[in-house]
């Protein structure tokens, strides 16, 4: 099998309890994991304003940092799984091999 290891950095909204990093990093894992990714690492890069606001009330972001190792096709199944998540609002896969 080939697999490649990936760096992906997602930007979750920080308003409300339900979406605190501690309650959205285990449930993110799972995500990658049902993308048939596996997570290396986490790290949380802390709370940054946006250089371009896309909404009003949304001026600032959550930042997550992933190591993951998977397939080819795992940053495709990984945008596609957390394009349905309401918290996930920007997400960046990038190759580090």
């Amino acid at each position: 099998m080939n697999t490649r290891n990936y760096s992906a950095t997602i930007v979750i909204d920080p308003s409300g309890s339900e979406g605190s990093s501690n309650q959205m990093i285990p449930m993110l894992t799972e995500l990658i994991g049902q993308a048939e990714g596996e997570v290396k690492k986490v790290e949380e890069l802390g709370q940054h304003d946006f250089a371009y606001p896309t909404k009003k009330n949304f001026t600032k972001g959550t930042y997550l940092k992933f190591d993951i190792t998977g397939t080819p096709e795992t940053p495709y199944k990984i945008r596609e799984k957390l394009r349905l998540e309401k918290k996930v609002d920007r997400v960046l896969i990038e190759c580090s091999n």
